[in-house]
């Protein structure tokens, strides 16, 4: 399937006409929302983004942060097991380092790889999550290239205190300890949240141990200026058993990541505001391999890998007329890597951005932006964006974008050592994409809300390792094109019950070889039906069908399609006592998302949480 311009004019014309007649005779109120994911808040959303609140995670079956993601038409999550194994995200065809993660508005992805461990992320601390499709890098720089996930967590009470207990118990001897607490005093506030999990695994060396803290202090100087100190860690110990067909029976993995993010935001109304945020990240990780020694009595060996990022981000903005609004940022970011295989290595990026929203006409909003990146290793990096939103009526709405993005190479890219079977490349250059879209969000009767875009995205300079002469080697020589279509359709029959069901179909072809890129499946289905409140139960069940996809560039390895259904079942006692029951893959299907690395089959997990 090959998607042009023309065609999407055609297609979306095709379906607005008879939409629009239909409009005239059904008015309703479109919900408007205010979301962040443009960095200039407004109701009048010129992308395409997907919301998932608090309320969406509380009543899902979702065990982690992939599994909340996974429901999310554009998304294909990529899991290598069970309770603790690495599980990223893809998005639109591309591969997880080209997918920004942003939490509380800091990029989290690692400088080391550029991935995301999602399974890293608790859900409890989640206010919500703003999924932003498509090309962001002019809004956030590097990695967003084929989306931008951004994890808002909760603030701490508005007033009184709060707080909440949680505990689990499920199969393969998992256990889960939740505790919040929040309280608000006069003008101060504060939210600490912490955790425990263990599991034995459904593998041998699959077991999984870890534990989180965080802690929100927050003081409001006054009405229009806030202060906010952010801080957590999360460490973790977990059996690395490899594929099944080489299976390791004694190598581990241990991983700490800490942060500390101080924010100030000044807000003295709804037309001009000012922010800063000045962060640290750091993330180790440990790969010790024949832990146990070996009868042949050869010590172990043990990896460890640290990545640091400091960065500090300063905003403003100004609505300067009434139907124009702009903004203007600053952000530096410096990033270094201290590897016991690769040694030590750092580079700094220097970035200045923009965005203008212009309203032309009631129902016609322009949002034209873009960053500039300055790297010290890799030059200049130019992002523009042209976004807007039609609104052709109260029921209807067109939107529009065209965006370059890009990524940078990673320290494992460009400095991988040289093990005689491979090596880094030191003169790599950021791999870049231009992404195009249409879409047409249409309010149905009384009860459907549908969104179908087309899109299509071209990447030049992907970095793909190479093997000549038996060693392996990154190099900017691919070329790949993206077209795909995405279907989503939320339907609220009535407050206690909404469905949800979305398709993508996506064809993510390598330009050189005029094959599949790996892993990226054709035909996508998500389904859920969620009842709320009925005589105090509460029920969620998620079915998700993902379709072929291939393992290698040549598309000589097929991987098989799947079907998963979850289900969540909650009863209320009271206000303050619940009882769940989450249960993953109550077909018991034997799948995989990664060539000989299996998911667990049918697990359950019965919890309780009380609430004062």
């Amino acid at each position: 399937m090959k998607v042009n311009n023309a065609l999407l004019i055609t297609e979306l014309l095709i379906l607005i006409l008879p939409l629009k007649a239909y409009a005239q005779s059904q008015v309703v109120n479109l919900e408007e929302i205010t979301v962040t994911s443009s960095r200039i808040e407004s109701a009048k959303i010129t992308r395409n983004i997907d919301v998932i609140t608090s309320q969406d995670l509380e009543t899902s079956s979702s065990q982690d942060l992939s599994d909340a993601l996974s429901n999310l038409a554009p998304i294909n999550i990529i899991s290598y097991g069970g309770l603790g194994a690495s599980k990223n995200i893809r998005m639109r065809g591309s591969t997880a380092s080209q997918v920004l993660v942003l939490l509380d508005s800091r990029p989290i992805n690692s400088a080391r790889d550029g991935e995301v461990d999602l399974s890293a992320i608790s859900l409890d601390n989640i206010e919500r999550i703003e999924v932003l499709r498509g090309a962001g890098s002019s809004l956030y720089g590097a990695g967003a290239m084929g989306g931008t996930v951004n994890i808002i967590t909760k603030d701490p009470p508005q007033e009184g205190q709060e707080t909440e207990l949680a505990s689990g118990f499920g199969t393969f001897r998992t256990y889960t300890e939740r505790l919040s607490h929040g309280a608000r005093i006069s003008k101060f506030g504060y939210l600490f949240t912490s955790g425990y999990q263990s599991s034995e695994g459904f593998r041998d060396n699959s077991a999984h141990n870890s534990k989180d803290l965080s802690a929100k202090l927050q003081y409001k100087l006054d009405d229009a200026n806030t202060l906010t100190l952010n801080s957590g860690f999360y460490k973790s110990k977990d059996g690395n058993p490899g594929p099944i067909i080489t299976p390791d029976i004694d190598d581990k993995q241990k991983s700490l990541k800490n942060f500390l993010s101080l924010d100030w935001n000044f807000k003295p109304d709804d037309s001009q505001g000012a922010s800063i945020k000045i962060y640290r990240n750091y993330d180790r990780l440990e790969f010790i391999e024949n832990s146990a020694g070996s009868i042949f009595d050869i010590p172990f060996k043990k990896d460890v890998h640290a990545t640091t990022a400091k960065g500090i981000d300063l905003q403003l903005n100004k609505q300067l007329l009434d139907n124009y609004h702009s903004l203007l940022g600053f952000n530096y970011v410096a990033n270094s890597n201290d590897s016991t295989a690769s040694a030590k290595h750092s580079y700094s990026v220097r970035a200045i951005y923009t965005e203008n929203q212009l309203d032309l006409f009631e129902d016609l909003t322009l949002n034209l932006g873009g960053r500039l990146d300055d790297y010290s290793k890799f030059g200049l990096e130019a992002s523009p964006h042209l976004n807007l939103l039609y609104k052709i009526n109260q029921l209807l709405s067109l939107r529009g974008n065209v965006s370059k993005s890009f990524r940078a190479p990673t320290f494992n890219d460009l400095y991988w050592p040289d093990e005689g079977w491979a090596r880094g490349n030191p003169n790599l250059t950021p791999e870049e994409g231009l992404t195009r879209e249409l879409s047409l969000q249409a309010q149905i009767g009384k009860y459907v809300l549908s969104n179908l875009t087309l899109y299509r995205s071209d990447y030049s300079d992907l970095i793909n390792w190479i093997g000549e002469a038996g060693v392996w080697q990154p190099k900017n020589i691919n070329s790949a094109t993206i077209d795909g279509v995405e279907l989503t359709n939320r339907i609220n029959i009535s407050d206690k019950l909404k469905l949800n069901l979305g398709y993508t179909y996506l064809s993510a072809k390598d330009n050189e070889i005029h094959k599949y890129l790996i892993y990226q499946p054709r035909h996508r289905i998500n389904f859920s039906v969620k009842c709320l409140d009925i005589a105090g139960f509460s029920f969620e069940a998620n079915c998700d069908f993902t379709g072929k996809r291939f393992h290698d560039q040549q598309n000589a390895i097929p991987m098989k399609s799947f079907f998963i259904l979850g289900l969540n079942i909650s009863r209320k006692f009271g206000k303050n006592f619940t009882a769940f029951t989450q249960i993953d893959n109550l077909l018991n299907k034997k799948y995989q998302t990664v060539l000989d690395y299996p998911m667990p089959g049918f697990s359950i997990t019965n919890g309780i949480k009380l609430e004062f």
